[in-house]
């Protein structure tokens, strides 16, 4: 067992790790108050932490109502004035970084320190950079050793979930049924998997708070086996990409149960495409519509893409031009 493959299936663990960090989290600490204040949050990330950060903001305004805007860090770092307007709003940031030590979110971190915008930092790394430029810092209980980041997106987006229903007062009775379930949906991917390893072509949809996992769910399938894929909102699929449609594509779509959904489903395959549904009862991965479920949604693309890697007999240990912590 590759150690990719070992720190997918460990989610089993490390989600009811970090549920129950963050329960006792909230006992023990209190949400920064420029985050509870905030007319606008920044979400910050490179890469597969750009990607969670588009989720996960997205599920801060479904849950609290504030505007959000996810970013890039350099899109900060080195145009600022282009992506920071200078309105007097009640601004915060969120910086994601699994290392701590993405040269990017770091800078992004010192510009916000400049503007007096306070920043809340989530990362693994406890004396990292990312915990010595944020006003306050998260740092969960677990450790990731491989290249392609797994577990830690599973983990910090759902410390994020966890930290918006807990502003609004709802309970974690919702995650702690998602959680258990994590290690039969691994289970059921695994099986769908193993049916869809040698196509052509591979697309990604999702709407909403699902469009970040959409492109986390691409990434993994270029980062782990050298794939052509792409991502797209659910229904900008439809404005031109689909003119690409043809047999040996395999769409995965994270769907939340809409009729327009079924019409685009029938519409791909008859242009030749095979389709697999990630959504609830009758879908092929049955996780939940909830938007709660996001953090175990993600696992399809990290799955498939092992998978897939397998199949093509790539090393997912040593990515292509790939290093575990972006550094200039």
């Amino acid at each position: 067992m590759s150690l990719v493959e070992k720190e997918i299936k460990e989610q089993a663990k490390t989600l009811p790790l970090t549920l129950e960090f963050m329960e006792n989290y909230f006992i023990k600490e209190k949400i920064p108050s420029f985050i509870l204040e905030s007319d606008l949050i920044y979400f910050v990330g490179c890469g597969t932490s750009l990607y969670l950060s588009l989720s996960a903001s997205r599920f801060f305004t479904l849950k609290t109502g504030k505007e959000t805007k996810f970013l890039p860090g350099g899109e900060i770092y080195f145009a600022s004035h282009e992506n920071i307007g200078n309105k007097s709003l009640k601004r915060s940031a969120i910086l994601i970084s699994r290392s701590g030590e993405s040269t990017e979110v770091i800078k992004a971190g010192e510009v916000f320190r400049k503007m007096n915008i306070p920043s809340l930092g989530i990362t693994l790394e406890p004396k990292s950079s990312l915990t010595k430029i944020s006003n306050v810092s998260i740092i969960l209980p677990f450790r990731e050793e491989s290249i392609v980041m797994t577990k830690s997106f599973s983990g910090i987006l759902l410390s994020l979930e966890l930290i918006a229903s807990y502003i609004m007062g709802e309970g974690f009775n919702t995650y702690k049924k998602l959680v258990q379930k994590t290690l039969e949906i691994i289970q059921k991917m695994e099986e769908i998997a193993e049916e869809h390893l040698n196509f052509k072509h591979y697309f990604f949809l999702g709407l909403g708070v699902e469009e970040g996992i959409a492109r986390e769910s691409a990434l993994k399938l270029e980062e782990m086996s050298l794939s052509k894929v792409e991502a797209y909102s659910t229904f900008e699929y439809r404005h031109g990409p689909k003119s690409l449609v043809e047999e040996g594509f395999l769409v995965s779509l994270f769907r939340r149960g809409l009729k327009e959904e079924e019409d685009l489903i029938q519409e791909l395959e008859s242009y030749g495409a095979k389709v697999v549904t990630i959504g609830d009862d009758g879908d092929h991965i049955p996780v939940s519509y909830l938007p709660e479920s996001i953090f175990l949604k993600v696992l399809w693309g990290q799955i498939l893409g092992l998978k897939i890697a397998y199949y093509k007999n790539v090393n997912v240990e040593s990515p292509r031009n790939l290093t575990k912590i972006v550094m200039f």
